[in-house]
């Protein structure tokens, strides 16, 4: 037989902080030495590729708290809170006040890449949906996140989880390509038969 165990509470295993608070729109400086990561920028896997992130900058009494190496970004509005991993970011990086900053506090219990894994699977989304507020643009409060119900497995559980949801990435970014493949080819032999080329 199975054992059950109880769901952690998300701010028992992380930090949770809203982004930097800019006021006001974030003014883009070419020139700027601070790069900033915004709502459309995240994807479930990374930084948006080939996109590159608004520069401006701040000023500010202290140091800005900028996101690190393992921190997890979850948006704060929209319809699917999307939530992301964040892997080796530029230095001098802050994120919007849109997305919320996670820092798991003992990687030795609970590893980030599972719990932004486990962030993005039905059960959380599903809970972050029922408890967000408004009709049309959904917002996510920091009491929502605080008591999000996190299941925390064993850490070779939490290790074979990932690396089959990377499997998982991998072999579905191979046969999309195939089928991209597959449709142009398609698209030259009709647009031959339908122009009257004669093989």
């Amino acid at each position: 037989m199975h054992a059950v165990t109880a769901p952690h509470p998300l701010g028992t295993l992380a930090t949770i902080r809203q982004g930097h608070p800019f006021r006001g729109a974030i003014r883009a400086i070419a020139e700027g030495d601070v790069q900033v990561i915004q709502l459309k920028d995240l994807t479930v896997d990374a930084l948006r590729p080939g996109v590159p992130l608004l520069r401006t900058v701040v000023r500010a009494r202290k140091t800005p708290d900028w996101v690190r190496d393992q921190d997890i970004l979850i948006a704060g509005r929209g319809n699917h809170p999307l939530a992301m991993l964040l892997r080796d970011p530029p230095p001098a990086t802050l994120c919007s006040p849109h997305l919320y900053v996670l820092r798991v506090e003992q990687p030795q219990q609970v590893l980030p890449a599972f719990l932004a894994w486990q962030l993005n699977q039905p059960p959380a989304q599903q809970y972050l949906r029922r408890q967000s507020a408004g009709s049309r643009q959904r917002s996510i409060r920091r009491s929502v996140l605080d008591q999000l119900p996190v299941q925390v497995p064993p850490l070779p559980q939490q290790q074979r989880i990932i690396a089959l949801a990377r499997r998982v990435r991998d072999e579905q970014a191979c046969l999309e390509a195939l089928i991209r493949n597959r449709q142009q080819q398609f698209a030259a032999v009709a647009a031959d038969v339908l122009t009257g080329v004669i093989a």
